[in-house]
C-alpha cells in the first residue's frame, strides 16, 4: 500500500471515528432534553416549620422520631429560671406507608393529649418542560384531651374529650435559599369552654424558611383567625424558629406564644401575648429510621 493510500485510509478511519462520536454526543444530549420533569425535593427541612405542618413527608418505609420540648413563659422570671422549670414533652412516630402518604402517632404532657394523624401529598411542585408552581399537601389530625374530669359531678365522656384539624398546605420552594407555605385550617372541638364559644374555627396561617446555610436556615409562622371566638385576651400564634441539620438528626429551636405542640392548641387556644412576654422556648429533635428499604 502507498503513501498517500495509508494517509487517505487514515483520513477515513478519522471522520467515521468522529461521525460516530458525534453522533453519540448528539443522542446523549437528545436523551438529555427528552428526561421527564422531576419534582422539587427538600422544600423544607422538616416535617413542620416550627408548630405547623410543611409540606414534607416521611420517605416510603422510613420511620420519622420527633422529641419535642417547650417550657415556660420566658416572662416568669428568674425564680423559675425563665420559664425553664415548667416543661412539657411532646413524643411522635409518623411512618411513610408508601412514597407521599404517612400516618402517625403522639403523646403530649399537656393537657396528656393523644394524636392520630394522616397525612398525604396530593400535588406536588415540578420544575422542568411539564413545571407545576407549587405543592399541595393534606393533613387530618385527630386528637383527645386525657385529663380527669374536673369533679365526680362533671360528665366529661370520651366525645367531649375528642377534637379535629384539618389542613391544606400549599408550599413553593422559590429558590435555593426561599421556601413560603400558605395553610388554611379548619378546628372542630367538641366541648368548648365558655357556652359562647364557637365549635368550629378557621383559620390562615402563612410560613416560611430562609436557608443560611446548607445545614442551617431560619423559619417563621403565623396563623390568623378568620372566625374569632376568644376577646382579647388571646391573641394569634405567631413563631419564629432555627433549624440546625447535623448528623442525621434535625434539631429545630423555636419561641413562639402558643403553649401547646399539637393542632388544637396551637391554633384555637394561643393564650400568650409576646407585648407581654408571654413567650415559650422550646426545641425539637427528630431523627429518621429506616424500616424498610
Amino acid at each position: 500500500m502507498s503513501e498517500i493510500q495509508r494517509i487517505c485510509c487514515f483520513l477515513v478511519f478519522v471522520g467515521l471515528t468522529s461521525v460516530v462520536s458525534a453522533q453519540s454526543l448528539l443522542d446523549e444530549l437528545n436523551a438529555a432534553s427528552e428526561d421527564p420533569s422531576l419534582p422539587v425535593t427538600a422544600t423544607f427541612k422538616d416535617t413542620r416549620i416550627v408548630n405547623v405542618q410543611s409540606n414534607e413527608t416521611p420517605a416510603e418505609g422510613v420511620l420519622h422520631f420527633v422529641i419535642a420540648h417547650r417550657f415556660g413563659t420566658l416572662s416568669s422570671g428568674a425564680y423559675d429560671l425563665w420559664g425553664l422549670d415548667n416543661a412539657q414533652m411532646r413524643m411522635a412516630f409518623d411512618y411513610g406507608v408508601t412514597e407521599g402518604f404517612a400516618v402517625g402517632v403522639a403523646r403530649n404532657t399537656y393537657q396528656k393529649t393523644y394524636e392520630v394523624n394522616v397525612k398525604v401529598k396530593l400535588l406536588r411542585q415540578i420544575c422542568g418542560p411539564e413545571a407545576f408552581p407549587l405543592s399541595l399537601t393534606w393533613y387530618s389530625v385527630a386528637m383527645a384531651n386525657g385529663t380527669r374530669a374536673p369533679s365526680e359531678d362533671t360528665p366529661y365522656p370520651f366525645s367531649r374529650r375528642l377534637s379535629y384539624v384539618h389542613q391544606a398546605v400549599l408550599a413553593r420552594k422559590m429558590n435555593e435559599k426561599w421556601s413560603l407555605a400558605v395553610v388554611p385550617s379548619f378546628v372542630h372541638r367538641n366541648f368548648v369552654p365558655e357556652s359562647g364559644d364557637s365549635h368550629d374555627l378557621y383559620l390562615l396561617g402563612v410560613g416560611g424558611r430562609y436557608k443560611l446555610r446548607p445545614h442551617l436556615s431560619v423559619n417563621a409562622e403565623y396563623h390568623h383567625f378568620l372566625t374569632q371566638s376568644f376577646g382579647d385576651a388571646f391573641s394569634p400564634s405567631l413563631s419564629l424558629g432555627v433549624d440546625i441539620e447535623t448528623g442525621g438528626h434535625v434539631f429545630q429551636l423555636h419561641i413562639t406564644n402558643a403553649r401547646g405542640m399539637f393542632e388544637r392548641s396551637f391554633l384555637a387556644e394561643p393564650a400568650g401575648s409576646w407585648a407581654n412576654g408571654d413567650v415559650y422556648f422550646g426545641f425539637n429533635l427528630s431523627r429518621v429510621f429506616t424500616i424498610q428499604s
